[in-house]
């Protein structure tokens, strides 16, 4: 995607009393393809103070709208406060007012109350160079997990909250198989054993797999998959059947296109790499293993969107070259890859 039109998310921070200036904010940041986020986001049950947070972290700009009204109340402050520790790239907006003493440090933009020379004062390489050029090194919104099980809860869940915002965002997936080798059926189903093979696992964790699997594709059967896989990959401590089935579930998916249309793979040996999940830009999970084949012993999950944005178009770049290295344009990279891994399964017969 070219620099400039890319829907970068801007969460605003305002004062209740300046609804109309909001209103006018969001109503220009859709009209020139940025998704603007705000407390008017969250859903009815949802702990306030808790959601803003998470918004804000997966925000590429953290927006304060400065008036006179949001002057006199501390939560436009704080909102600032937790944006600058996640290290958050901060663009101040004034309107009628000088910034606080928080925002002072940061040049404000000012803007007429109906928003609408924003697009002339902050122009779209502005915020580019805002997102990607933002010149702290330090990262505070990661999340280290140690456990396969945890991997996978969280997999599920940051995927589940992205879509209870109404947003989608595309699936990225290097792995030996990827999560689409997860079979959505009732945990009771004898085909959880046969996944299993050598190494079993119990109800609970097939309970969390299966969710991983849903949300994922969730996202996937709105804003389509890549996926660099390598299906010739054997689970040795599985054992040759487990990874077979494995093989007959991905066939599966890959063969139904009536839920997910837009679907490319790259089959490759760079698989191998560390595995990695990207959703959108929304969040990433990057999962290390002290062994290939070996169950996963650390993932770290970012949802700091600037550095979700560098993996997401590093993973692209890496995709787009394999891609064009196997031969298979990507309207028909699907189809080459059921055939290919089809091929497998008869040589294994």
């Amino acid at each position: 995607m070219e620099i400039g039109s890319y829907p970068y998310r801007i969460f605003i921070a305002y004062s209740h009393e300046d609804r109309n200036l909001l209103e006018n904010a969001v109503r220009v940041l859709e009209e020139n393809g940025y998704h603007p986020l705000c407390d008017k986001n969250i859903m009815v049950g949802k702990p306030f103070t808790d959601e803003i947070k998470r918004m804000i972290a997966h925000a590429h700009i953290f927006l304060p709208l400065l008036t006179e009204n949001s002057s006199l109340r501390p939560w436009v402050h704080q909102e600032t406060g937790y944006a600058l520790a996640m290290n958050i790239p901060v663009l101040p907006v004034a309107v009628g007012t000088a910034p606080g003493e928080m925002t002072a440090q940061l040049h404000a933009v000012a803007v007429c109350d109906d928003f609408s020379d924003f697009p002339q004062k902050v122009s779209l390489q502005d915020i580019e160079n805002l997102v990607m050029h933002n010149p702290s090194e330090e990262i505070t919104n990661l999340w280290v997990t140690a456990w396969a099980e945890e991997r996978t809860k969280l997999l599920g869940e940051y995927a589940f909250w992205v879509s209870n915002l109404h947003y989608y965002g595309r699936v990225r997936q290097r792995a030996a198989l990827s999560s689409f080798s997860i079979p959505d059926v009732d945990v009771q189903e004898e085909i959880w054993k046969l996944r299993d093979g050598n190494v079993e696992h119990g109800r609970y964790y097939h309970s969390l797999q299966r969710a991983e699997r849903q949300n994922l594709q969730a996202h996937a059967e709105k804003s389509g998959c890549d996926l660099l896989i390598d299906p010739d990959f054997c689970l040795e401590r599985h054992g040759m059947n487990a990874t077979r089935v494995r093989l007959e579930i991905l066939l599966e998916f890959l063969k139904d296109k009536s839920k997910i249309s837009d679907v490319r793979v790259v089959i490759s040996e760079k698989a191998h790499q560390a595995n990695l999940t990207i959703v959108g830009d929304w969040f990433s999970a990057e999962s290390f293993s002290p062994k290939v084949g070996e169950s996963h012993s650390r993932t770290i999950f970012c949802r700091h969107a600037p550095t979700v944005l560098s993996q997401m178009r590093s993973f692209d770049d890496q995709f787009n070259k394999l891609l064009l290295q196997q031969g298979t344009p990507s309207d028909t990279s699907r189809d080459w890859a059921i055939g290919y891994i089809s091929e497998i399964l008869r040589k294994r017969t």
